[in-house]
């Protein structure tokens, strides 16, 4: 079990520049929508790489899809951008014929969440066939600019982990964008502020579980909660998902625990957990304290799908935190990973979610002609 919070001298090099491009063609990016403004989502992804699949996965009210294809479609220049609906007929269609029936709402349709998004998103990454890693950012990201260090440092680290570790047969890596503190607007000026409440309570008690699991007692988590990360594609079929937002908060305990031993794998796998901490300013939508209230019951309650691996000073301090925080934890539903799904034999056509410029068209086997 390996954990790392790094910090770079610099971000970039000339002699990164080759590994850059291999790094940009491999990796899948997944963009979290609710209902932010075209301008937004637009200023995300003008950040992203121009030849790197783009994969928006948006639960905006369907009336408001095809506007936010066409502008999309009016003013994007990457050529692998993919729109899809959370509320998809076909992909709530694929999920049924999968047996993942708690996934999907008493309308046959996938249920609003986040966690169910990002399942999506990285189902759709996976059925691409190529991309070695898959990045995932939320669309309420007001200073975009900030992306192009993440997805930076991210490419160091991935590619760094691929050259030294290429021999090794099961590992596990996710990188999470993390910081020092959280900026914040006060009468027009930018001012540090502290992580938020739910980051701070979560990634405390994840904290002391990493040492009540590994022992690892000079680490410490401070990216419980974080919404911009990635993962080597082989990682992502393996963990499951869950509901809402316990998203990040149940695939962090999921990935720990893997590196311990059980009665399916008596030799733990070998899982690098790196948090990176940007320098880049942050700034996203502010919640309200219901809103955080739910983040925070519904983090909580990711701990207790690990009940039976629970140290017991660990349930303690979980009780303790809900008293004094007047919050009652919220179990997610918890789906199946990827990789125990039948893939291989889905009629979900990926192409369909494409978005095609008006100078494209395409050719008798698929590929994009350019006009």
């Amino acid at each position: 079990m390996n954990v790392d919070t790094l910090r770079f001298s610099h971000i970039l090099e000339a002699n990164d520049l080759y590994d850059l491009n291999y790094f940009f063609t491999c990796t899948a990016f997944v963009i979290a929508h609710k209902n932010e403004r075209l301008e937004t989502l637009l200023g995300v992804i003008w950040y992203l790489p121009i030849n790197s699949p783009i994969l928006i996965v948006t639960n905006c009210p369907e009336a408001e899809k095809e506007e936010l294809a066409r502008g999309l479609v009016r003013q994007l220049q990457h050529r692998q951008t993919y729109l899809i609906h959370q509320k998809d007929k076909a992909i709530a269609h694929f999920f049924a014929e999968q047996g993942v029936h708690t996934l999907l709402g008493m309308d046959g349709r996938v249920a609003c969440g986040k966690g169910e998004g990002l399942y999506i998103g990285a189902l759709i990454a996976r059925l691409l066939g190529y991309p070695e890693w898959i990045i995932f950012y939320d669309a309420d990201n007001f200073v975009p600019n900030a992306l192009m260090e993440y997805t930076l440092a991210m490419s160091r680290l991935f590619m760094e982990e691929r050259m030294a570790r290429a021999s090794e047969a099961e590992k596990f890596h996710n990188v999470r964008i993390c910081w020092s503190s959280k900026a914040a607007l006060h009468g027009g000026c930018i001012t540090p502020a502290i992580a938020g409440c739910s980051t701070q309570v979560v990634s405390s008690i994840m904290t002391q579980l990493l040492t009540a699991w590994f022992g690892i007692r000079d680490r410490t988590i401070i990216s419980s909660n974080v919404g911009e990360q990635g993962f080597a594609v082989q990682t992502v079929q393996a963990l499951r998902f869950s509901s809402g937002y316990s998203i990040e908060t149940f695939q962090l305990l999921d990935l720990l625990a893997k590196a311990l031993p059980s009665a399916t794998r008596p030799q733990p796998a070998r899982v690098v957990l790196q948090q990176y901490q940007a320098q880049s300013l942050h700034f996203h939508e502010q919640r309200d304290d219901e809103h955080m209230k739910r983040l925070l019951a519904e983090s909580l309650g990711s701990f207790y799908c690990f009940r039976e691996l629970l140290p017991l000073g660990i349930e303690q301090q979980l009780h303790q935190t809900q008293h004094e925080l007047d919050v009652e934890y919220s179990l997610p539903v918890v789906y199946p990973a990827l990789q125990e799904l039948s893939l291989e034999r889905n009629e979900l056509s990926v192409n369909c979610y494409r978005l095609f410029r008006d100078d494209e068209a395409l050719d008798d086997q698929g590929e994009v002609m350019c006009g």
